[in-house]
């Protein structure tokens, strides 16, 4: 098989060809350019660990203004530790957690992840044991799904995982010119070419920007997007409009 047959376009310029790993790693460096300054802290808005396990759930299905709104709600309320949410009655929970929309079942799923969490003695403790295991075990939390897994395993515990999100799987699809990847496709090739949890979450947390300051469903920025030279989904736009 010709190489040109098994690897999509990578990043370094037109008819250069590279495998898997380099076009996620030159990626991560174009956006790590493109924000030199920036944090995984100014991504979230939230330092607490227990604050961002939280707002990993209220972001399911809607933005995260919605989710932060959430996340302050149940602050306020005094709702924001383990042993709080394991306390507080279920309309008081889903009173605070309404902001953040699709309030019963985010309020249920807080819940089970508050018990989760007690139940290992807190999240120091939950930080120190095998990634692999943890993934198994947040997975089978009901309302904890694998974006959410994955969020509260790289941000929270600190093990290294990934977020195929929608974004990413967007961004791939346009940039690279390949077919579209599954979610666990996406997190298993990022992981095979970055490995610490730091480069992990700021990668995520720079795709997810440019999925919404450029890469967007609709009407995508492309003039302004900082990949545009090695956009596939951009040449050929700009070489439908001749």
């Amino acid at each position: 098989m010709k190489e040109s047959e098994h690897y999509p376009i990578g990043l370094k310029g037109e008819g250069v060809l590279y495998g898997m790993s380099n076009r996620w790693i030159e990626l991560r460096q174009k956006l790590q350019s493109w924000k030199p300054r920036w944090t995984v802290d100014d991504w979230w808005g939230l330092t607490d660990r227990f604050e961002k396990a939280v707002g990993s759930i209220l972001v399911q299905n809607t933005s995260w203004q919605n989710a932060y709104r959430g996340v302050e709600s149940m602050r306020q309320a005094g709702l924001m530790t383990p042993d709080a949410i394991l306390a507080a009655t279920e309309s008081r929970l889903q009173a605070a957690v309404r902001p953040a929309g699709f309030y019963r079942a985010k309020s249920a799923a807080c819940r089970r992840l508050s018990r989760w969490v007690a139940d290992r003695g807190g999240l120091e403790e939950v930080r120190n044991q095998k990634g692999d295991t943890l993934r198994e075990d947040l997975l089978a939390i009901k309302g904890i799904g694998p974006e959410t897994a994955d969020m509260i395993l790289l941000y929270v515990l600190d093990h290294p995982t990934f977020i195929g999100d929608a974004y990413t799987r967007r961004i791939a699809l346009r940039l690279f010119g390949s077919p579209e990847l599954s979610y666990e496709q996406v997190r298993s090739e990022v992981l095979e070419a970055i490995r610490e949890t730091e480069e992990l979450g700021l990668f995520h947390a720079l795709l997810v920007e440019l999925g919404k300051d450029h890469c967007r469903k609709r009407r995508p920025l492309c003039d302004t997007c900082p990949v545009r030279r090695n956009c596939v989904y951009d040449r050929e736009r700009s070489s439908l409009s001749l």
